[in-house]
């Protein structure tokens, strides 16, 4: 049966390519039996299942379709000069390439009825030695897993290993491209940011583990649906998500980036996980289900801390995060005031309390700027209040202008580039000067680390370390170290011996909180900022990426989430900065045009379901700003009484909810000083009530709505029980900050209801299961 013959043969489950391609498969497959370079066991190569159908050219063994269920073309293209993969081959300027389509031989064959395996050889001089076989299985899900193994390769300095490519990936109006970027992100008109600036294609790379906090990502449509990549890696190594656009953005390439160990020192490679590519039914949250069904059996979700029970109780039930920074005084005093303000435990979450000034003087961050005695005394007053603490601690980087750079020969440590340089990172915007970067699996830098951890955890008693940039990963190609060079998993055992080291130190009930959200992270962290909740404070509501919960939607049950930039005031300033930039402003509160934001912020970590936090919190703003901090502790109230959902539930697909869009007025400041100018105004639409949705362990399901609305509004919600499962007659219960009310009971379908929202009011709708 000929390939053309196989794709038809499928009837009316599926609608065979547009007649250009099906003429070109056939064309290939003719030209790949006249050479006689295919051995596919007396088949073809297609690949099917109910909800994905997968050809390969007999030819080279590029993919030349992808199909869904129905039969649409969503990848493939008849011709790829490249293939299906491509090596990348020295560094820096001597980088070269060396594709698929270089083999003079391909031959491919059918190992069972769902698997194939792949060969090329015969490549030009100087590549005779190198054997590349690959193998492509069909799964149940709608999803294809690949692999690939290089042989040969002791004299060939390959560094990268892009497979698979997948080409002619279409991209139409109203698909989405979700990416886990720590919290996470989408891109509603992926066309636009593919195309580039200039229309003629714009390259997307996302580097894990690190700032991709998952293995995964989709383009896909909230209706029809679309591609879903992922891995199946449980250790941790090194690689990227790429995605090009060709020309207008109409299509693209997708391609997994696998970074070796040692280049140039191996006689073979072959990645111990595989590359997933398949088919999801829907949006964003259809791709994080499913692999989130993958990604909570893994150790990393085993051995979580908070799944695990060990995350220290006063970090576990936190009714509310102050975000503040400089001496006790501005820091601790106003966390007191917040806790009796609100009548919640509050945690105080503490940057500048440290030697030097911030962004430049790392590690040298002790004895404290107010004195240890003074210091010491003000945390076991804040103890005796019932606050707890966690303080600032950068965990990579150490800066070069710092006497202990030289004195303690820290160069010889840190990570280098591939040209051998030391890398370096600035910061700071008043006094540009750079840090260098450590590696956690590096002893010297896990005992400098612990060392400082013990004097701040066991002498001036704090309660935890705020362990910034831990999740995140580099590559480090310094030679002579007890690790790799160039790719692996090296970064993450050595931040888990770093864990292990700060425990075994600062002994029972510390917590340690990291940036951002980070999977591989989740048995080592007790808690994750991901600030992300206030992007459009520090990037450009223009850039055509938004926020969504993905890192919470996955892992909401094994991770704490906190953290945000929203604030009522203009940033601070470090006392320890050059007092000539020092703006007039800092402190003082923001423009009350700008207090949306703050509601939008706020409403946003309560639906999603994070710790609530406030930044740069001052005890006048309880006078000055008293509906804003109204709000927040309405929202904190709520939630604190109902955390068997936002605190340990199952994030669940909202439901859809009719209100109000509301165009919100945004202030692009960040956490620093006024950006040596001011704030930027930028708008966005967003509606006048935000929603999400929770199951608790028992079967209990609540449906979270914040409103952002400065008028009662009626929010319109459908509540469809077969969405989360729940039989007829389930109970509707509401609760809010005047107590609870019966609503009545769910019926067999789904059914709307009209909920009144009052001004900056939270609700809750529990549905509650007949016993």
């Amino acid at each position: 049966m000929s390939l053309h013959q196989d794709i038809r043969s499928e009837g009316a489950q599926t609608r065979p390519p547009h007649p250009r391609v099906r003429r070109l498969l056939h064309r290939a497959f003719l030209v790949s039996a006249s050479v006689g370079t295919l051995a596919c066991g007396g088949g073809d190569l297609t690949l099917r299942s109910p909800g994905l159908s997968l050809t390969l050219s007999p030819q080279d063994g590029h993919v030349l379709s992808l199909l869904d269920g129905k039969g649409q073309q969503r990848a493939g293209h008849p011709t790829d000069s490249l293939g299906l993969w491509v090596l990348d081959i020295g560094a820096d300027s001597a980088r070269h390439t060396l594709a698929a389509a270089a083999a003079k031989k391909f031959t491919a064959r059918r190992v069972s009825g769902d698997s194939l395996a792949l060969e090329w050889g015969e490549f030009p001089a100087p590549y005779g030695r190198l054997s590349v076989t690959a193998s492509v299985a069909l799964h149940a899900d709608s999803t294809t897993a690949w692999h690939i193994a290089l042989g040969g390769i002791d004299s060939t300095d390959v560094e990268q290993v892009h497979f698979p490519r997948l080409t002619g990936i279409v991209v139409q109006d109203g698909d989405e491209l979700a990416v886990p970027s720590w919290m996470g992100q989408r891109a509603r008109h992926p066309r636009t940011m593919l195309a580039g600036p200039e229309g003629k294609g714009r390259r997307l790379e996302f580097a894990y583990p690190g700032a991709t906090s998952m293995q995964m990502m989709a383009l896909s449509h909230p209706e029809r649906g679309g591609l879903y990549f992922a891995a199946d890696d449980s250790a941790a190594y090194r690689k990227s998500f790429t995605l090009r656009g060709e020309g207008g953005g109409d299509t693209a390439t997708y391609a997994m980036v696998h970074v070796l160990s040692d280049p140039g020192t191996n006689a073979s490679y072959a990645p111990s996980y595989r590359a997933i590519i398949g088919i999801v039914p829907g949006d964003w949250f259809s791709a994080i289900e499913r692999y989130r069904q993958w990604g909570t059996k893994q150790y990393w979700a085993r051995e979580s801390r908070l799944h695990s029970g060990v995350t220290p109780e006063w970090m576990r039930d936190a009714g509310a995060w102050e975000w503040n920074r400089g001496r006790s005084n501005v820091v601790l005093e106003p966390a007191a005031v917040l806790q009796k303000d609100v009548g919640l435990p509050v945690n105080v979450f503490w940057h500048w309390w440290h030697h030097g000034p911030y962004d430049t003087s790392f590690p040298d961050y002790i004895p404290p700027r107010e004195g240890a005695p003074a210091f010491t005394a003000a945390v076991s007053k804040a103890h005796a209040a019932g606050l707890h603490a966690i303080v600032y601690m950068n965990q990579r980087l150490w800066c070069t202008n710092t006497p202990s750079w030289s004195k303690e020969g820290a160069e010889q440590w840190a990570v280098r580039e591939r040209n051998g340089t030391v890398r370096l990172e600035t910061y700071n915007v008043f006094n540009p000067l750079p840090c260098a970067t450590m590696n956690p699996h590096d002893a010297f830098w896990r005992n400098k680390y612990v060392g400082i951890a013990d004097t701040v955890l066991n002498q001036y008693g704090i309660d935890g370390i705020y362990m910034d940039q831990a999740v995140l990963s580099l590559i480090d190609w310094t030679p002579g170290h007890d690790h790799p060079v160039g790719g692996g998993n090296y970064w993450m055992q050595g931040f888990r011996e770093l864990a292990k080291n700060l425990r075994e130190r600062g002994g029972a009930g510390r917590g340690f909180a990291g940036e951002g959200g980070g999977e591989s992270w989740l048995p080592d962290l007790d808690a994750f900022l991901t600030l992300q909740v206030s992007q459009e404070r520090y990037a450009d509501p223009a850039s055509g990426w938004e926020v969504v919960p993905m890192f919470q939607a996955a892992y909401h049950p094994y991770a704490l989430t906190y953290g945000t930039y929203g604030s009522l005031t203009l940033p601070p300033y470090d006392e320890l900065w050059p007092k000539e930039k020092r703006p007039a402003t800092a402190m003082q509160l923001l423009d009350e045009k700008f207090v949306r934001q703050f509601h939008l912020e706020q409403a946003r970590m309560f639906v999603w379901g994070m710790q609530p936090t406030i930044a740069n919190f001052l005890p006048d703003q309880l006078t000055a700003r008293r509906r804003e901090m109204d709000y927040f502790g309405r929202l904190a109230r709520l939630r604190y009484g109902l955390r068997e959902f936002f605190q340990t539930g199952e994030f669940l697909r909202a439901p859809k909810v009719q209100v109000p869009e509301v165009d919100l007025l945004l202030s692009r400041i960040s956490i620093y000083a006024a950006r040596l100018g001011g704030p930027t105004e930028a708008h966005i639409m967003t509606p006048e009530v935000l929603s999400g949705a929770w199951r608790a362990a028992d079967g209990r399901v609540a449906v979270a709505l914040a409103g952002i609305n400065l008028e009662p509004v009626e929010a319109k919600v459908t509540l469809d029980p077969a969405l989360w499962g729940l039989p007829a007659n389930t109970r509707i219960v509401r609760r809010d900050s005047n107590g609870t009310q019966e609503l009545g009971t769910l019926k067999g379908g789904a059914q709307e209801i009209t909920v009144p929202v009052g001004v900056l009011e939270g609700v809750v709708l529990e549905l509650v299961p007949p016993a």
